[in-house]
């Protein structure tokens, strides 16, 4: 895949976050939640792009032969989760008025990005044994004629 392409799923995967999130604060909060977003609205979206794009970009890692799958995969967690904490704080989409909460959310937002993952993991595992059996029935084909 390349970079422009990558860009853009990153942009669609943080600008349909945005949307979703906002549509659950409004139906739970109502007007409250979206007057908070709309006064720093053009800062929230830009915030939600740099999140998507960190979480899809550094996917090259994978290309990467070096570095073990668990280190790919750690590097990849690390520098998604870690754009998000900085954006989240940065824009105040985790509260900082009680430490408590700051960190039940942050955990939160941990179990959230470690699910995508591994949803996004045990898909590429399902292709990966797909590409296998295609280059198996094709070496077996070669063989027999």
């Amino acid at each position: 895949m390349n970079i422009f392409k990558s860009l853009g799923y990153g942009i669609s995967m943080g600008c349909t976050v945005f949307v979703i999130v906002n549509l659950i604060g409004y139906w739970f909060k109502g007007e409250l939640f979206l007057d908070a977003v709309m006064a720093t609205f053009p800062q929230q979206v830009l915030g939600s792009i740099i999140v998507g794009i960190a979480c899809i970009l550094p996917s090259y890692i994978y290309r990467i032969e070096r570095l073990t799958f668990l280190q790919q995969s750690a590097y990849h967690f690390f520098i998604a989760i870690g754009t998000f904490i900085v954006v989240a704080f940065s824009l105040k989409w985790i509260p900082t008025f009680s430490i408590t909460l700051t960190i039940l959310l942050l955990l939160f937002n941990v179990l959230i990005f470690a699910f995508v993952w591994l949803l996004f993991y045990f898909y590429s595992q399902t292709e990966v044994k797909k590409m296998k059996k295609k280059i198996i029935e094709h070496t077996d084909n070669s063989n027999n004629q």
